[in-house]
């Protein structure tokens, strides 16, 4: 958990980023791979050269790794058709595009962000996350978790204490959520892995997406496209039952 904590605070020191952003002021760098706003194909999320570098130093670190397998084995404990659905998913894209590099051995999720440092989301919810996926959140640094850092999941009516070297699975396109801030003299660091639902989407339409297959289906093909969109929900609930 030190280790974590050490390169976590590490890459915030080293990085050359802004800590403004819609989910709080503090440092949030991206890993992995997405599909959305604006991309025309899926990639890995972009960073500038040098935190480019900082990154993947982080990503190759085996104390990091080994967080991403433990985040790995507790989702296929305790969600296992939802593990085996985005194995498969990431699986397939990664396939289907060689030149996406994958973020991590052994670990499900597609991406991650490092949030860093003084890291107390405001309320929000994760919009561009595959809507039925439980998100991993695993807190590392250094406060006193019975007085800060508390994560609430406001749609919910929950909150919990968050300690350090734990992870919490939470669905976080749906449900409102937040962490409590820490105190001035404290650091909080997270790793938050996730799906990007534009990844599902792409490997629905058969490797596009939804602009190019529309412009291509036959009308029985489309209102085919429009049910299984409706019923997605049950898929969801169907891939969250133990």
């Amino acid at each position: 958990m030190n280790k974590v904590d050490e390169r976590l605070e590490w890459l915030h020191t080293h990085s050359r980023a802004s800590a403004s952003h819609r989910r709080g002021e503090y440092v949030s760098l991206p890993a992995g791979c997405g599909f959305g706003g604006g991309k025309l194909c899926p990639s890995n999320y972009a960073n500038t050269p040098h935190n480019a570098r900082l990154i993947q130093q982080v990503l190759d670190d085996p104390s990091v790794q080994r967080v991403a397998r433990f985040v790995d084995n507790g989702l296929a404990m305790f969600f296992p058709a939802l593990h085996r659905f985005l194995s498969n998913l990431l699986d397939k894209i990664l396939a289907d595009n060689p030149d996406i590099r994958r973020m991590f051995e052994g670990c499900c999720y597609g991406a991650c962000h490092f949030n860093l440092h003084n890291a107390a989301t405001r309320q929000h919810e994760d919009f561009f996350n595959v809507l039925f996926s439980m998100c991993a959140v695993y807190a590392s640094g250094q406060y006193d978790h019975t007085r800060a850092g508390h994560f609430v999941a406001w749609s919910l009516g929950l909150v919990t204490q968050f300690p350090p070297g734990t992870v919490i699975f939470i669905p976080s396109a749906p449900v409102t959520h937040s962490n409590i801030p820490i105190a001035a003299h404290e650091r909080r660091s997270s790793i938050a892995f996730f799906m990007s639902s534009g990844l599902g989407r792409w490997y629905q339409n058969g490797y596009m997406s939804d602009k190019d297959f529309k412009a291509q289906a036959s009308s029985k093909q489309l209102q085919a496209w429009k049910d299984q969109r409706s019923r997605l929900w049950e898929v969801g609930l169907e891939l969250l039952q133990c």
